[in-house]
């Protein structure tokens, strides 16, 4: 056998592995993963056609940095799609908020950076919330009045596909102004799954699934409350001995004042005398003599 023929043989038995991989993909997908995203789907549309029907009272609230919380009443329009492509599998559940403007607060933004900043805050959460603004002599905002109006739409999304074993789930806006993403594996979604998936589609808790937590993970979590708590303490305690020194200091400054005036003035240092200069040595015997000689007669 000669070089091609050899790599002829490994291109073969290659071909054969995939085909068997995609082969085993396949039945995977047909036999589990469809009838999973077909109990989701049949799940999910009897949800909405029910909560349509009741048209029960269901709000959602979300926070709104500086501003405060804004209120929505939801209105029985929840609807629900699929797409189906040869090996995936699309679902959606869309459904949309009325915000209750009655029930939210009146905020007045002066400044014209702060303003700019709260009309950006709106614009990201996909609704418009200035009602009244004052402009400057070149047009500039200055002052708006600000209170929340308008729709929000809320969507999740369920996507599968051929080369994965997991359920990719997406909730927008159902509990926060945000896109929450989960991953489960198909052979999880089970009753009780799609109830905690209804509950939090219908509003009656704040969370898709409770994730599991090791108790390590525990531990350490716990470990570092502890720490934070600890610090806190510590930081309260300087805080509060820092307090009470300024005060001590603030409530003696009057006094060491006082002490300082009080000490008299500090008399003039003196100059010390200069040094008398020392005295002419006594003259020897030399210089006696040379004194008689000197003197002349008179």
């Amino acid at each position: 056998m000669g070089l091609l023929d050899d790599l002829e043989q490994e291109a073969q038995k290659r071909r054969e592995g995939e085909e068997d991989v995609l082969r085993r993909k396949r039945e995977q997908f047909n036999e589990v993963t469809i009838p999973a995203i077909e109990n989701l789907y049949s799940y999910l549309q009897r949800l909405a056609k029910t909560l349509n029907f009741l048209k029960s009272e269901r709000r959602a609230t979300y926070q709104i940095p500086g501003y405060g919380a804004v209120v929505c009443r939801i209105d029985a329009d929840m609807a629900v799609q699929a797409q189906m492509p040869m090996y995936a599998r699309e679902v959606k559940l869309t459904v949309t908020g009325i915000i209750d403007s009655s029930s939210c607060p009146v905020v007045q933004i002066d400044g014209a950076s702060r303003v700019a900043t709260m009309i950006e805050v709106f614009r990201r959460a996909g609704f418009d919330a200035m009602q009244k603004a004052d402009k400057d002599e070149r047009g500039a905002i200055i002052s708006a009045r600000f209170q929340a109006a308008g729709k929000i739409s809320m969507v999740a999304t369920f996507n599968i596909d051929m080369h994965s074993d997991v359920l990719r789930m997406e909730f927008t806006n159902f509990d926060a102004l945000i896109t929450r993403k989960h991953s489960l594996a198909i052979g999880a979604v089970n009753d009780e799954i799609l109830d905690s998936v209804g509950k939090y589609l219908a509003h009656q808790q704040n969370y898709v699934m409770r994730e599991s937590v090791s108790d390590e993970n525990r531990e350490a979590w716990r470990a570092k409350l502890q720490q934070e708590q600890q610090r806190r303490q510590w930081e309260q305690k300087i805080a509060a001995v820092q307090a009470e020194e300024e005060a001590k200091l603030r409530g003696s400054t009057g006094r060491v004042t006082g002490k300082i005036r009080s000490v008299p003035a500090a008399e003039p240092v003196r100059q010390p005398s200069p040094a008398p200069a020392p005295a002419a040595p006594a003259p020897g015997l030399l210089g006696k003599l040379s004194g008689l000689f000197g003197k002349k007669d008179k």
